[in-house]
C-alpha cells in the first residue's frame, strides 16, 4: 500500500520551500524572531500558548456564563412567573407531523 506523499508536511516545518516562496511558519513568525535567536523564539512560542490558554479560559468562562444565564430564565419562567414549559420532543413531532398533514391538502 502506497502512502501519500507528506512533503508539504516537510516544507512547512523543516523551511525549504519552492524556489520564490517562504515557508508557511516563516511567514507568521515576526522579524523580530530569527534563526539565529532560539531564546527569543521559545518567549514567542510560549507567549504564543500562554494567549491561546487564556482565550481559551475565556471561551469556556464566557459559556458557563450563557448556562447560567439561561438557567436563571428558565428558574423565573418557572418558578416566579408560574408558567409550565413543555418540552416533550413526542408532542412537538406529533404537532409537526400536524402541521405537515394540513399542509399538503
Amino acid at each position: 500500500m502506497d502512502l501519500p506523499s507528506l512533503d508539504f508536511v516537510r516544507r512547512l516545518f523543516r523551511g525549504s520551500a519552492p524556489e520564490g516562496s517562504r515557508p508557511l511558519l516563516q511567514l507568521f513568525t515576526p522579524a523580530v524572531v530569527g534563526a539565529d535567536k532560539p531564546a527569543t523564539r521559545v518567549l514567542v512560542g510560549g507567549l504564543t500558548v500562554i494567549g491561546i490558554a487564556v482565550a481559551g479560559t475565556l471561551a469556556v468562562g464566557s459559556l458557563a456564563i450563557l448556562f447560567a444565564a439561561l438557567a436563571a430564565l428558565y428558574f423565573l419562567v418557572t418558578e416566579v412567573l408560574g408558567l409550565k414549559l413543555d418540552v416533550d420532543p413526542r408532542a412537538f413531532v406529533a404537532e409537526a407531523q400536524r402541521y405537515s398533514a394540513r399542509g399538503r391538502n
